[in-house]
């Protein structure tokens, strides 16, 4: 049998589904029907009971999380849910209690951790975003981060920042930092000489020049803007229009799994990045940052930066990218996706 890691996105993804039965059986449901719905970093099925009963199953990537870090999601999730009338995930915990179960089987390598969440209805949109929606939407995040704001975290939590650029970075960020910390650093710079010699290597010197250049003004905004609790907290940091949908109007969030703290702006630029290139765009920020102002103040002077964070978000995707590209999901477009986000860059930095 071939390793794991070089089978096609089939083949890896009826070892994983072998993973799913087995991880299911720490639950309480009753003969589980699955249906792929992603497999990249993470790979998640939605559940159909016996019963009528829907769920989605995640199962996540062996290297990204930690059991500590995968619980702190559960617990915000679960404080979401109870102080809150958001419509977010709900975390399903085990027969034994646990928001969580680490399970392994023979044809993949390393154990995966997999959690459980009760099935959320609603509508995803895309091309037919109109501003009023994103006005809804940018009013969502800010009571979100209003939340994360007055949360208190349980002994245990563990997120990172939202601002590194590798892997490793990320791991690091699971083993076990406290809040205080993680608002006392800026730059950090061995994840910077990480991205910066990564893109070197792939691509070219003058791209990685330009990508030192880029971060340089990601950390002067940082500085300029603070970390105080008015511009950092614990954010989604994720919440693009393939993580938010609506029903009946209202707006709902899932995949919370790369939430943490960060700047709120950069939640901000992370939602806008995704509809930065359409006739409208100009129409649609103007529609969520009047919405997200409708909860939470924004100074003028920050929203002038949000166009370099929203092209530092699009460098983290370029870097994840070239470090996944032996994913099935990314093997045979990497390239030409890492060359047009660096044609970007360039042209952001120029102008």
């Amino acid at each position: 049998m071939n390793p794991f890691e070089i089978l096609t996105r089939a083949g890896q993804l009826r070892c994983l589904r072998q993973l799913a039965f087995k991880a299911l059986t720490a639950y309480a449901v009753q003969a589980p029907r699955l249906t792929a719905i992603q497999h990249e970093g993470n790979t998640t099925f939605r559940m159909d009971s016996a019963n009528g009963e829907r769920y989605v199953l995640r199962i996540h990537h062996p290297t990204l999380r930690t059991v500590e870090s995968v619980r702190s999601e559960m617990m915000w999730l679960a404080a979401l849910r109870q102080e809150t009338d958001l419509v977010v995930p709900e975390p399903i915990r085990t027969l034994d209690g646990n928001l969580l179960t680490v399970t392994n089987v023979t044809e993949i390598p390393e154990p995966r951790i997999c959690v459980l969440f009760r099935w959320i209805d609603g509508r995803f949109l895309d091309a037919r975003l109109t501003p009023s929606q994103l006005e809804r939407v940018g009013a969502f995040m800010a009571r979100l981060q209003l939340h994360g704001a007055q949360f208190r975290p349980p002994d245990g939590f563990v997120r990172g920042r939202l601002d590194n650029l590798t892997e490793a970075a990320r791991r690091m960020a699971g083993l076990g930092t406290s809040e205080a910390h993680l608002r006392q650093k800026i730059d950090q710079p061995a994840d910077e000489a990480t991205a910066i010699r990564l893109v070197t290597e792939t691509c070219s010197a003058e791209d990685g020049a330009h990508v030192a250049t880029l971060i340089r003004k990601v950390r002067d905004i940082q500085r300029a803007v603070g970390q105080t609790s008015e511009t950092f907290g614990l954010i989604h940091g994720d919440l693009h229009q393939g993580n938010y949908f609506f029903h009946n109007g209202q707006v709902r969030a899932i995949d919370f799994d790369d939430c943490g703290y960060g700047y709120y702006l950069y939640d901000i630029a992370v939602t806008l990045s995704e509809v930065n290139w359409r006739k409208n765009t100009p129409e649609l920020r103007k529609g969520f940052l009047k919405g997200y102002r409708s909860i939470c103040d924004l100074p003028t002077e920050h929203e002038e930066y949000l166009d370099t964070l929203i092209t530092f978000r699009d460098l983290q995707l370029m870097i994840w990218k070239i470090e996944m590209r032996n994913h099935p999901a990314f093997r045979d477009e990497w390239v030409s996706d890492v060359k047009i986000i660096l044609n970007d860059i360039r042209t952001f930095l120029e102008h």
